[in-house]
């Protein structure tokens, strides 16, 4: 079923047009017609099917706000070039993170700066996953700046560990965040900053992986684990 993008979830029985782009593709590229249902949401938890009525008029057949989930996931990653980035943002939704936190580390390849491309991306994700909730982004100018943002949180990266070391608690409920560094890696000094800041090191396996491997892999790590 195809899925459509709206700023608010209207009540059940009302009806409503979609935004130009959505109404576009929706109407001239699958030709839909009266009678035809697709998904909505809004990426607020709103959730809902809407059939197609006359006149380009979507009417909300069934609609629902998702409960927020016990564990909130968010990934804190140094910022990589803007085509790996792309895919990272697509990735980190489809796995359902609550926040993107893009930060300068000192082996960093990019700056973490802001795009107006980014909604699109982020909401594309969401109707392709069906996840409900639209992550936040945030930009951090070094780790330091990044951590102080995310203190009292679980954290979590990515650290060569000596065989049978069991795996951390993670927490089903609260925040669980995983720290991506950049291709280069965290430095000695990061690594040292994010232990004291209480984080924790786990074994992503015994390769070096990518910036966006290592961030997918950890955040899926985190979610299986939590308990």
């Amino acid at each position: 079923m195809h899925s459509f993008w709206v700023e608010h979830l209207p009540e059940n029985g009302a009806q409503f047009r979609l935004e130009r782009e959505e109404e576009t593709h929706l109407f001239r590229i699958l030709r839909a017609r009266p009678g035809d249902v697709v998904q909505v949401l809004d990426g607020k938890g709103g959730i809902g099917l809407a059939e197609v009525a006359q006149d380009k008029y979507l009417q909300l057949q069934s609609g629902k706000t998702a409960p927020r989930p016990a564990q909130e996931l968010i990934l804190c990653c140094a910022a990589p070039r803007r085509q790996k980035l792309d895919t990272l943002f697509k990735q980190a939704t489809e796995l359902g993170v609550a926040q993107i936190h893009l930060m300068h580390c000192a082996r960093s390849v990019a700056k973490p700066e802001g795009s107006s491309r980014w909604p699109a991306l982020l909401q594309e994700a969401c109707k392709q996953s069906g996840n409900p909730f639209l992550p936040e982004v945030h930009l951090h100018d070094s780790l330091t700046a990044a951590l102080l943002a995310l203190a009292g949180k679980s954290l979590y990266f990515g650290a060569v560990t000596p065989p049978g070391t069991p795996f951390p608690a993670v927490p089903a409920n609260g925040c669980a965040v995983f720290l991506a560094g950049p291709e280069g890696g965290f430095t000695e000094e990061e690594e040292a900053e994010m232990i004291r800041a209480g984080a924790c090191g786990i074994s992503l396996g015994p390769w070096i992986l990518r910036l966006e491997t290592a961030a997918v892999a950890g955040l899926a790590a985190l979610r299986t684990a939590a308990k």
